[in-house]
């Protein structure tokens, strides 16, 4: 039995979207940043499509756990633990093949225990990137300890190979702008990589840009490029390129309501027919991604026009007024998120605003109970 309601992923569509990124970044290698799930598409999908078409070098993810099902699904591509050390994680990380991200000095400390312990089997070293705080404020060794740990590491059998850091304001800052908060990180990362150079380590491998930093800085590119958001198709792209969204929330009209002049509609009775209307049930709602905050504001694609949501999202049921629209019937599909058969569509930019979220809250608070549906799979 197949839920009236689905998320549909095209996989196609990501696919593209990589090899877009690629041909945009010249010679950098391209990361696919896989982490919550594949921001709410399916990781393992993900990455299995990525890979097969070879359209990225590698991916990254935020927690162990997250890398560990990639392996066990059989990626066997470079995958980067971007998130904080976890207690007990380092020894599962070098296990598996994933290259860690040390970002505190207790990271460092964590990893050296492993190389120690794991010396006969990795005589040359543990790999790993070491994180510089250059402005996000969050992970990250400051600027100034950075050549004292890289000494530490090189004695104790840790070899940062890669140094990183993460841009706060890439999504915003204006690409013209010398003086924006992104080159002042990258002249910071430039100036502290160097020293980290000086002081012994082997490092080859440079990475600053997410996905806004990646296209719309040409100087951020560097080695690689962490890409995330604009892998699904959202983000902030340049003039002239053409992503495609890859997720699309779809539900079925489960039933047709007649209401007369005065009757209400859900919760608090907020919404009240003006006119005789016909609404259409559908069957789902705040517990599925359909934020209780879009009520009021959401609208649906239905028979090649919009349709606007009416009363409060609640748990499972949400209401289209679909009075304006001929020739509706039990069965229909209705899109939420993304573009319709008859050529309608919905962006998720659209889609946050009617609930004041970002793009990354609506792909990744896709609910786990609505069952993903792949479309166009290599």
């Amino acid at each position: 039995m197949i839920r009236r309601t689905r998320v549909e992923v095209d996989l196609s569509a990501i696919i593209s979207n990589a090899k877009l990124v690629r041909s945009l970044v010249g010679g950098a290698a391209v990361f696919a940043v896989v982490k919550a799930d594949g921001y709410g598409h399916g990781a393992i999908a993900v990455a299995h499509a990525l890979a097969k078409a070879r359209a990225v070098g590698g991916f990254a993810v935020s927690l162990v756990e997250e890398g560990v099902v990639l392996r066990e699904a059989g990626i066997t591509a470079p995958i980067l633990v971007l998130g904080p050390s976890q207690v007990a994680g380092e020894d599962e990380m070098i296990a598996q093949g994933l290259t860690p991200v040390i970002g505190s000095e207790e990271d460092l400390g964590a990893l050296v225990a492993v190389a120690r312990r794991r010396i006969d089997q990795h005589p040359g070293g543990i790999d790993a990137h070491l994180k510089l705080d250059t402005g996000m404020g969050r992970l990250g060794v400051a600027i100034e300890r950075a050549p004292e740990l890289a000494v530490i590491a090189a004695r104790n059998g840790v070899r940062l190979v890669g140094a990183m850091t993460h841009f706060a304001c890439a999504d915003s800052d204006d690409p013209a702008d010398p003086a924006s908060m992104t080159r002042q990180q990258l002249a910071r990362f430039r100036d502290a990589s160097a020293t980290l150079v000086a002081a012994g380590a082997p490092i080859t491998i440079r990475h600053t840009a997410n996905s806004s930093g990646a296209l719309w800085f040409p100087e951020a590119r560097q080695d690689l490029v962490r890409v995330g958001i604009a892998v699904y198709g959202n983000g902030r792209w340049p003039h002239g390129a053409t992503p495609r969204q890859a997720m699309r929330l779809v539900t079925e009209v489960a039933q047709l309501r007649h209401v007369e002049i005065g009757a209400s509609v859900g919760y608090g009775a907020t919404w009240s027919a003006t006119r005789r209307s016909l609404l259409a049930v559908l069957p789902l709602g705040y517990a599925d991604g359909l934020p209780r905050r879009a009520s009021g504001h959401a609208e649906v694609a239905i028979r090649g026009k919009r349709a606007p949501l009416v009363g409060l999202i609640s748990m499972d049921i949400a209401i289209a007024d679909v009075t304006d629209v001929p020739g509706v019937e039990v069965g229909d599909p209705v899109v939420l998120l993304g573009r319709a058969s008859d050529g309608a569509s919905i962006t998720t930019a659209e889609y946050a605003a009617w609930s004041g979220l970002s793009e990354y809250e609506v792909m990744c608070g896709m609910s786990k109970r609505v069952p993903r549906t792949y479309m166009s799979e290599p």
